[in-house]
């Protein structure tokens, strides 16, 4: 074991000395997951919630139109972009550029006989109507809607508009029906003198972005597995110059060799994925789950995989084009199948299960176990640590197996 350590102590000054692969190790991963956080408004935020952008343009300039923007602006996690038509007749056009350039997800347009029509309307014309579509009740009170086409949950966006309207206008149109008219005159007097907010001795604490407890673990494996083609460039550059050649030929055992040559890579691994998921929760305040001492077993388990299978590649790549081609290849397909791009809960069931497969996946289970739950289940972290511990067997024998094979 004295001559692994030597080997380990060696290649650990080579390690450090290597900018390129410091940098491919440490500060690339840490790069990306930062321009991550800031396209999406969470660099140093502290959490902040991103906001929905809704655009509204009112040619009607009266009470109860007045009435469906406050609506509207009661919600905190939605901003209202208010098109003013000045010059004269310019907010529609405004308006459909925002939505054109994707600056709002949906535009809001009262048109100038919206209070008349409302006044005209009852209970009945409200929610009575069955047959009538969205469409022609908006146009009824001479209002329309335009959401993004683009938008995924577009329809989920104009069924929330459309209800906060009707919820806007209902006091308004019940003032006429005897049996609801006691209640809507109080809705329309409270919305004429709203309570004062409640003082609090405390502002409440910005949750953590639960997003985030999903892309930097997923991130941060698809970068651990880079390991492997540093590994393998490594090992062939001491093939090249000869060094590899007499260390088998040293009275040096060759599970000692291979220890001494993974080590190094193992240490480096593991401090690369502490500093990210250390990064995660400085940047983004990332919660580290109940009980944070379990992602230490998670993060050995995965560097063990990951350092097996540098090794198991170093053993079979011959020059630095195999290396180029098998190994990036392996990283970004393994990644994509395993779920490190995109949350496992999204993959389809045929995905999940060939995902299984991969070490990849099993690591991702391991993180989200400790980061995603209230309560730690230590029996579930032990059998994903204790599968990948078997893939890190199963790449290192391969590899002790092709090492000692090779002439």
């Amino acid at each position: 074991m004295g001559g692994a350590l030597e080997i380990t102590r060696k290649d650990l000054k080579l390690l450090v000395r290597d900018r390129r692969a410091l940098v491919l190790l440490i500060l690339l991963p840490m790069g990306f997951i930062a321009i991550l956080g800031m396209s999406t408004g969470q660099l140093f935020t502290g959490g902040d919630k991103q906001q929905y952008t809704i655009g509204f343009v009112d040619h009607d300039n009266s009470e109860t139109s007045t009435m469906v923007l406050g609506q509207y602006q009661e919600y905190k996690d939605i901003r209202i972009e208010i098109f003013n038509d000045v010059p004269k007749g310019t907010a529609d056009e405004k308006a459909a550029t925002a939505l054109r350039k994707n600056e709002v997800a949906a535009v809001v347009t009262i048109g100038p006989d919206f209070e008349e029509r409302v006044d005209e309307m009852t209970t009945d014309n409200l929610f009575g109507n069955e047959e009538a579509s969205h469409e022609e009740q908006l146009k009824a009170m001479d209002v329309k809607m335009d959401v993004k086409s683009s938008v995924a949950e577009g329809g989920l966006t104009k069924y929330f508009l459309v209800s906060e309207l009707y919820r806007a206008i209902f006091p308004v149109v019940a003032m006429k029906n005897n049996f609801l008219k006691a209640k809507a005159k109080e809705i329309l007097e409270a919305r004429k003198h709203p309570k004062p907010p409640v003082a609090v001795a405390e502002a409440p604490k910005a949750e953590p972005n639960k997003v985030y407890q999903f892309l930097v673990p997923g991130f941060t494996v698809m970068f651990v597995f880079f390991l492997i083609n540093i590994m393998a460039r490594s090992f062939i550059a001491e093939r090249d110059i000869g060094t590899l050649r007499r260390l088998r030929l040293a009275p040096i055992s060759r599970v000692s060799v291979l220890v001494g040559k993974t080590l190094p890579f193992y240490i480096c691994s593991v401090i690369q994925t502490a500093a990210l998921f250390l990064s995660g929760r400085l940047l983004f305040t990332m919660s580290l789950g109940p009980e944070p001492l379990y992602l230490i077993p998670v993060i050995l388990c995965t560097s063990a995989a990951a350092t097996s299978l540098g090794l198991m590649l170093a053993t079979w790549v011959k020059t630095d084009q195999q290396v180029s081609a098998y190994g990036t290849s392996m990283v970004l397909i393994l990644g994509g199948i395993s779920g490190c791009f995109i949350p496992r809960m999204w993959l389809p069931p045929l995905m999940k299960k060939l995902s299984l497969g991969t070490p990849h996946a099993w690591a991702l289970q391991a993180f989200e176990s400790v980061l995603t739950v209230d309560v730690i289940d230590v029996r579930v972290i032990a059998t994903y640590c204790a599968v990948l511990l078997c893939f890190a067997t199963a790449f290192f024998s391969i590899g002790w197996l092709r090492f000692r094979t090779e002439t």
